[in-house]
């Protein structure tokens, strides 16, 4: 019982932690809108990990490997197949992950993109800084001027919606198949890197976005526990337990074997 109650409680603890960290990576994002006309702080944190992720870790295998990972639709027919498998192939574990998923994605999109930028309203890197090496959807690299001189992205950055999509997916699959939980988790990191590497968001948005992908795997996998197939399985043995055919190990329970007792000495005294 008390393991129980921690797990029940941990989801909104680690929904309170994820709202604090996104509110200090939020303090030292140079992105907002007030500094939107102006170049920010060359020597705030934010820019000083951009430059390192944006400028001196750039090498021809990242080249090659961040446009890829940065851009789902060049890996979506292998999401499909994924979320396929685990319908036809992952028993009933894998049809209710598979299902969870769906208000995952959709709830982390939704809360990135139409809720949080809106609000926060900062600036892309490539939008206030130059020298960014930037990626553009025609499959070029480009390195934008020292001066900012025109507009490449039209949406704002804080969070990251690629970061907080792919926390919240992988982490969930992560969970529920604790076996993947490390392979999953550095596709994570690959593509929330990606959008530092590709020069369209700040090491804070990228922070920001894994942190509410984590609070909404959390939350989903308490809910996952309670209506997949471990919660019924776990309400069936309560059940069982309350009807007095089972005890907390899953033996039958006293009154179970009392009765049984009682009903053979009565038939042995009718005999």
């Amino acid at each position: 019982m008390k393991s129980n109650s921690l797990f029940r409680r941990a989801p909104l603890g680690a929904a309170l932690l994820c709202a604090a960290l996104v509110a200090a990576a939020t303090a030292f994002s140079p992105g907002g809108i007030a500094c939107a006309p102006a170049a920010p702080d060359s020597t705030s944190l934010d820019v000083r990990a951009f430059r390192l992720f944006n400028g001196a870790a750039i090498n021809p295998v990242f080249d090659r490997v961040m446009p890829f990972a940065t851009d789902f639709a060049r890996w979506r027919v292998g999401v499909i197949l994924v979320w396929c498998a685990l319908v036809i192939f992952g028993k009933a574990r894998g049809r209710w992950a598979a299902l969870m998923l769906i208000p995952v994605i959709a709830a982390s999109d939704q809360l990135s993109s139409s809720v949080m930028k809106p609000i926060f309203g900062h600036m892309r890197p490539c939008e206030l800084l130059g020298n960014v090496h930037l990626w553009l959807e025609n499959d070029a690299w480009i390195t934008t001027p020292a001066a900012v001189a025109r507009s490449y992205k039209d949406t704002f950055s804080f969070p990251s919606s690629h970061a907080t999509n792919i926390t919240a997916s992988m982490l969930f699959l992560g969970l529920v198949y604790r076996r993947w939980l490390a392979p999953l988790l550095v596709v994570a990191l690959l593509v929330s890197f990606s959008r530092i590497y590709t020069g369209v968001h700040w090491p804070s948005d990228v922070l920001a976005g894994m942190l509410v992908g984590a609070a909404i795997a959390a939350l989903a996998y308490a809910v996952f526990r309670r209506i997949g197939p471990a919660g019924r399985r776990d309400a069936a043995r309560g059940l069982d337990a309350g009807n007095g055919r089972v005890d907390g190990s899953g033996r039958a329970g006293e009154s179970d074997r009392a009765e049984a007792a009682q009903n053979s000495a009565s038939h042995d005294s009718t005999n």
